[in-house]
């Protein structure tokens, strides 16, 4: 081909296969992005071996975690990775440091610490024990705290700052000696007292008790060594007190109580009791002696010396505003309250009660007739009764039951005008009897303000046994006659029965 004179041929340009580069897009930083208040909550939800380790996601990190309100520590915290497994701490040493370089690493004072360990772990470690909660004492911020020793025999002091903190709200102590210093400066703002298992004389308890001007729920769980508990609170309206042992109860000043519940438990001394039932001196003395560990004989000699009705008029008594009285008693001494409730000072004191809801639990059937009958008396503005029969024993029935239901309770002024809910928890045992089916009977046909009625009782593995009784008791609910038409009467099979202790 001939090109024109004078022209250059046109050159056509060869496309480039290479393709431009181009830089990748960054990657968005999330971690980074997320405000302090969110970290918080998320590490909040992580136990503290692992709020430490997420220190490394990120560089700001590390300020939340030494900022984090809310401290949780248990037994195996500061394990090794190869002892992560364990249930126990591995290392007493370790631990203590551990805990040190957390503390010595902190921006902002501790407003919550919870510990949840086996307290013998600081054996040797007196001087740090006390140091420590000095300076969680004094930061000025701490709010809430719970020490929770899981050594069952051993009772380890609280630290004296404990008792001048002025900034708890809510005070937790378990198994430990409450030896109060001659001066209280501190617990005035604590609206929330646990007490559990606590080594204590009448009068600290009642000192510290006391001390708590602001507590609004207190709860007293086997408490050693204690046998007279004195109650005055302004603000208090929740009030929990479970007992191994007899205890009198009294209560000064508590015009705001709501709810009271009331648990004694015994025959169980091998397990609940301890030799800190015994004073200091008794100790001492006995040491190395059987004597100190025979708790069944204490125990025996305990309860013949208690006179239970007296005890039992003496919590009462200040019960004049509870809305709510949860009784969970012994069937040991049934004759006992069945002697509280025929007693004179006894009924003048249940004329002044103004509750609104007993739930009762555990008693033979002649005794639960008498009590819930007073009460049922006395109480004209009740509305809400529950019955809680966990054990059935046929030598307990009674055949005067029904002529006492109708003798006594029929033209009660809370039956016939205020109550309104009523409800059975029983085994399918307790069918073979008819006190409980009798006393609905009752209730339906003279409540008038009778909204629901209900039994409810538990599985059991042999419940073809009952299927008879049952079934007559199932016939017969629709044809008992009702004081109130509208009435809801129902009996079902649940699962569990409550627990109220």
């Amino acid at each position: 081909m001939r090109w024109a004179v004078g022209l250059k041929p046109h050159r056509r340009r060869r496309r480039s296969h290479r393709t431009r580069r181009t830089t990748p897009p960054r990657r968005l930083d999330r971690l980074s992005a997320l405000d302090d208040g969110i970290v918080r909550e998320i590490l909040a939800r992580l136990p503290l071996r692992d709020d430490a380790i997420t220190t490394a996601l990120s560089s700001r990190w590390p300020r939340v975690f030494s900022t984090l309100p809310r401290l949780r520590l248990g037994p195996t915290t500061f394990n090794s990775r190869a002892s992560l497994d364990i249930g126990y701490c591995d290392d007493d040493d370790r631990w203590v440091d551990a805990l040190d370089r957390v503390l010595d690493g902190r921006l902002s004072p501790v407003a919550a610490f919870e510990v949840d360990a086996d307290m013998d772990l600081l054996e040797g470690y007196d001087d740090w024990f006390y140091s420590f909660f000095r300076t969680l004492c004094r930061s000025g911020g701490l709010q809430e705290l719970a020490v929770r020793n899981e050594h069952v025999h051993e009772c380890y002091v609280v630290p004296s700052p404990v008792y001048a903190c002025a900034t708890l709200t809510s005070l937790e102590l378990d198994a430990c000696h409450l030896r109060v210093p001659g001066k209280l400066t501190g617990l005035r703002a604590v609206r929330s007292l646990v007490l559990r298992r606590v080594v204590a004389t009448d009068v600290g308890l009642r000192r510290v008790v006391s001390r708590c001007r602001a507590v609004e729920r207190l709860v007293l769980d086997d408490c050693h060594r204690v046998r007279n508990v004195v109650i005055r609170g302004s603000s208090l309206k929740q009030l929990e007190i479970h007992s191994y042992r007899p205890l009198c109860v009294a209560l000064k000043k508590a015009p705001h109580l709501e709810s009271a519940k009331l648990s004694l438990g015994y025959g169980v001394a091998e397990v609940s009791w301890s030799i800190y039932n015994n004073s200091d001196s008794e100790i001492e003395s006995k040491r190395g002696s059987l004597q100190l560990y025979e708790f069944e004989a204490q125990e025996r000699r305990e309860q013949r010396k208690t006179d239970e009705a007296t005890n039992m008029v003496t919590f009462l008594s200040g019960l004049n505003c509870a809305k709510e009285l949860y009784l969970y008693l012994p069937y040991e001494y049934a004759k006992e309250y069945q002697h509280l409730i025929t007693n004179e000072v006894a009924q003048k004191i249940l004329l002044a009660w103004a509750a609104e809801a007993y739930p009762l639990s555990e008693h033979n059937d002649g005794a639960i007739a008498q009590v819930v009958s007073c009460l049922q008396n006395s109480s004209p503005n009740l509305k809400v009764l529950e019955i809680k029969n966990d054990f059935f024993d046929d030598r307990r029935a009674s055949t005067d039951v029904p002529d006492f239901w109708e003798k006594n309770m029929g033209a009660a002024e809370c039956v016939q005008n205020h109550l309104s809910t009523v409800t059975f928890y029983l085994n399918s045992e307790c069918f073979q009897g008819r006190s409980y089916i009798d006393l609905s009977k009752l209730l339906l046909m003279r409540a008038r303000a009778l909204e629901r009625l209900s039994i409810k009782y538990r599985r059991l593995e042999d419940q073809d046994r009952y299927s008879a009784e049952l079934e007559s008791v199932q016939s017969e609910l629709p044809l008992w006659p009702r004081a109130s038409p509208g009435a809801l009467v129902e009996i079902r099979a649940v699962d569990r029965l409550p627990s109220w202790y």
